[in-house]
């Protein structure tokens, strides 16, 4: 398996304050090619919070003023990542900050699949905190914690580490990171009429076809399509479809799914985008977790 562990830092309370960035790719649990690493020149100046700076005094002015801007970086990055699993400790960090970034300067996804050790090490009932995080794991003390390349390289050990004790790959997500304020967006849902009569609809078009699917017996023979949910749910859901009620399932939709079951705050935009037009040419109905859990506990 070959990832790509990266790590920001950035001065303020800005999410496009972004002021240095470290990369290092991991194939088969051992570091390959030169590690990369750079300050960022960021976007609005460089004033700096208290944390920044009690936290990067190894980051002066006279860096940033003459560091490129991430837009100027990031075909640097992209070239990197490709499409290797991107690894983040605190998707609501540095994913966070990828977003807004990519917003701000409407460039291209950085990254097709992620995964999170702050999750992963959540789920196992492991120290969440970087520094302690691998300490506990490696018996190393770790010391130069909020340097971008020590903590991107220190985040690919520990997911290295963690691979080998226990199955992740339920971990490794194919949807886009969305912030908070995006998931609201999406699931700010009304009913109107559509070409499928009256229906719920998201403000990007994505149409829940609740009226399609009216019994739990629907789903037999079917090919169907999740996305979104926790990996528990993910998990659990898959289980019932499979083993209970005789469907196929996949983690993402296709010409050849036949039900798209996402949760709606979490789903990205990409394989939004991608159901809307399935939904267009090839009448993919699409529904929620929590309708498919309505539809199991109907009896």
């Amino acid at each position: 398996m070959e990832y790509v562990a990266i790590d920001f830092e950035k001065l303020n309370d800005s999410q496009l304050s972004v002021c240095e960035v470290g990369l290092v790719v991991f194939k088969d649990g051992k570091e390959v090619k030169p590690p990369f690493h750079s300050y960022i020149k960021p976007y609005g100046g460089i004033e700096r919070n208290v944390w920044a700076k009690e936290n990067l005094s190894h980051i002066s002015d006279e860096m940033l003023l003459t560091a490129p801007t991430y837009m100027e970086l990031f075909p640097k990055l992209r070239q990197i990542i490709q499409d290797k699993i991107l690894i983040v400790h605190s998707k609501g960090a540095d994913l966070n900050y990828i977003y807004h970034l990519e917003e701000h300067y409407n460039l291209p996804k950085l990254y097709s699949k992620w995964a999170d050790t702050n999750e992963i090490a959540h789920s196992l009932g492991r120290c969440e905190n970087l520094s302690d995080l691998y300490s506990e794991l490696l018996n190393i003390p770790f010391t130069e914690h909020h340097k971008a390349l020590d903590d991107a390289r220190t985040c690919g050990l520990i997911f290295e580490h963690f691979s080998l004790e226990a199955d992740i790959s339920p971990f490794i997500h194919e949807e886009e990171y969305l912030p908070t304020e995006k998931k609201r967006e999406y699931c700010a849902s009304n009913t109107r009429h559509t070409q499928y009569g009256t229906a719920t609809v998201a403000p990007d078009g994505l149409v829940f076809n609740f009226d399609k699917i009216t019994d739990k017996s629907f789903f037999k023979g079917k090919s169907v399509a999740l996305s979104g949910m926790s990996v528990n749910d993910n998990n659990r859901i898959k289980s019932i479809l499979t083993d209970a009620l005789g469907a196929k399932c996949t983690s993402s939709p296709s010409g050849k799914t036949d039900v798209f079951i996402i949760n709606q705050h979490e789903v990205g935009p990409t394989k939004r985008v991608k159901a809307i037009g399935l939904q267009q040419t090839k009448k993919l109905i699409v529904i929620t977790d929590d309708y498919f859990w309505k539809l199991i506990l109907e009896k």
